[in-house]
């Protein structure tokens, strides 16, 4: 696999810290900056450019084939190898999403294989071999909801059970006008509800979120906020203060978080 070795230094590296599991996470920054950190000593262990790209708008690991997956502005799929940081494209999506100022979520349903890709309310379905793309139903909250008829405001995505090939998933998005945690109850059909508030004060303007599976199906969801970094209760939706990210030069926009080797 093409990060194997940046996995097994991050293992070692939490190892040295003397905890017993800690995650190796990629951050996303700038235009196409990729920093790495773990979850238990969230200090950045190395910095890298992706090349051969301009820039990314997000990425993530895809379990079906235990590659790391980034995505362009023109909705082109690459691969990053993350020894030598190059990108190689893998689709091109025949259906564009059209970007504005408003977050881009790039997250892979570990059940189907198919990427999730949204922004605003669009909410599109992609093969990551071939780059077709199902045009899903726009993000709403459900009718019972209370925040029914407001508009979302979805910066992040994460799906549960992303180990190997589940038989079962589930989609948690963060929206940051509420600033809390909100389920896609049917990922396809669009639908929102609140799972509740993160509960993070004077909260910073990027989000970046993932859930973490281990092979025991144990699922441990990661946000970014500031340059600090939180678990969230999936049942609930609080945050809870994990430490804070230092060597990180600007936001962190996106996170990825790998297995354990």
């Amino acid at each position: 696999m093409t990060f194997k070795t940046a996995l097994i230094a991050s293992t070692l590296l939490a190892g040295s810290a003397g905890v017993g599991f800690a995650a190796p996470v990629l951050g996303l920054t700038g235009e196409k900056t990729i920093v790495m950190f773990d979850t238990a000593s969230p200090a950045v262990s190395k910095t890298m450019d992706v090349t051969g790209v301009d820039s990314l708008v997000g990425i993530d690991f895809r379990p079906a084939n235990n590659t790391v997956i980034g995505v362009t502005p023109d909705s082109t799929i690459v691969s990053i190898d993350l020894a030598t940081g190059a990108a190689t494209e893998v689709a091109k999506m025949n259906t564009p999403l059209s970007i504005d100022d408003a977050a881009v979520v790039v997250d892979f349903n570990p059940m189907a294989d198919r990427l999730r890709y949204m922004t605003g309310t669009t909410n599109h379905r992609v093969h990551p071999d071939t780059g077709e793309v199902t045009v899903d139903g726009s993000l709403a909250f459900e009718d019972t909801d209370m925040h029914k008829g407001e508009t979302p405001n979805i910066v992040a995505a994460a799906y549960i059970n992303s180990f190997g090939k589940p038989e079962k998933t589930g989609m948690f998005n963060i929206d940051a006008t509420i600033g809390g945690l909100i389920q896609q109850t049917k990922p396809n059909d669009g639908t929102l509800k609140a799972i509740g508030k993160l509960g993070i004060e004077s909260a910073a303007a990027n989000y970046a979120f993932d859930v973490q599976t281990t092979e025991d199906g144990t699922n441990t969801a990661w946000l970014v906020n500031g340059a600090k970094l939180y678990t969230v209760n999936l049942e609930t939706g609080a945050a809870t203060a994990a430490g804070d990210i230092t060597g990180a030069s600007g936001d962190i926009r996106d996170i990825a978080v790998l297995p354990a080797m």
